[in-house]
């Protein structure tokens, strides 16, 4: 079986340039005055010219509408990158509505074409889909009624490491991370239902700064955060950025970064401080 993409578009012309210029597909042929096939996607992509008020068929009661509008089929183009393939859509004359953002399996923008059509980037991270079965890890986005739950989570992970030091002080552990604190870099990792982890990942300087990587004791040895920091460092080789990370002196934190690529580039009396390179910087 073939599944053929049809598009209803108020002008041939206009779409044809939309969707070559935003998307890199070609005109393959024309098929009459009205139609055209484009292909450079795995599926063929029919541009069709229909008047706005017309009906699909003689018994539908809906008429077209180019006003914006999301049908219950849409596309969804699935790029190597999806801020750059956000750019040159939105170049082309398409509509952003959501930006760009991180999930368990990649990443996703929502768009519109000129048309009021709904549009899909994606962009694949790790192994796509299969982040969200068979026993993987899932993220979400926090909020700040999220800190309280995050903050216990933390004073937890870091308990056995900072009494080996004898600096465990759980106020002091709650007030650092309320002073990094920001939801909208920091992402929870839940495994079964459970909120058993988080992390913080944010823009410093002309990387990426890897502020918090913490899983729970009872979660711990499950691969959690190796999958976490997987995660972390497809982000940032999509991005073609470094990440950078502190880990306390003696703690096994260090020997988990090691193992993924960061090298130690200085430390203090309490901290390590470690940067894994972008990709193709070397070591």
């Amino acid at each position: 079986m073939q599944i053929l993409v049809n598009i209803d578009v108020p002008d041939l012309e206009h779409a044809i340039d939309f969707y070559r210029r935003a998307f890199g597909l070609t005109l393959h042929r024309r098929l009459g005055p009205k139609a055209a096939e484009m292909q450079g996607a795995n599926a063929p992509i029919y541009l069709l010219e229909k008047p706005a008020g017309t009906a699909a068929a003689s018994a539908a009661r809906q008429t077209r509408d180019y006003a914006r509008h999301w049908t219950p089929v849409h596309l969804d183009v699935v790029v190597d990158d999806a801020d750059l393939a956000v750019l040159q859509a939105v170049a082309a004359g398409a509509r952003l509505e959501d930006p760009a953002a991180s999930h368990a399996w990649g990443r996703i923008a929502h768009l519109s074409d000129p048309y009021g059509h709904g549009i899909c980037i994606l962009q694949f991270l790790g192994r796509g889909y299969d982040e969200l079965s068979d026993g993987a890890a899932q993220y979400r986005p926090v909020s700040e009624s999220d800190f309280d739950a995050l903050a216990s989570l933390r004073i937890d992970a870091m308990r056995d490491s900072l009494t080996r030091l004898g600096r465990f002080d759980p106020d002091r552990a709650r007030a650092r991370l309320r002073s990094t604190f920001r939801p909208e870099h920091t992402w929870a990792i839940e495994h079964d239902g459970q909120t058993v982890g988080f992390y913080a990942l944010r823009p410093d300087g002309e990387g990426l700064r890897l502020d918090h990587l913490y899983v729970a004791p009872s979660a711990q040895g499950q691969g959690l955060g190796g999958q976490a920091m997987r995660r972390i460092l497809q982000e940032a080789d999509s991005r073609g950025l470094p990440v950078s990370v502190g880990a306390l002196r003696g703690s096994d934190s260090n020997r988990f970064y090691r193992r993924h690529g960061f090298v130690q580039t200085g430390e203090s009396e309490w901290d390590i401080d470690y940067l894994r390179p972008a990709p193709g910087q070397g070591g």
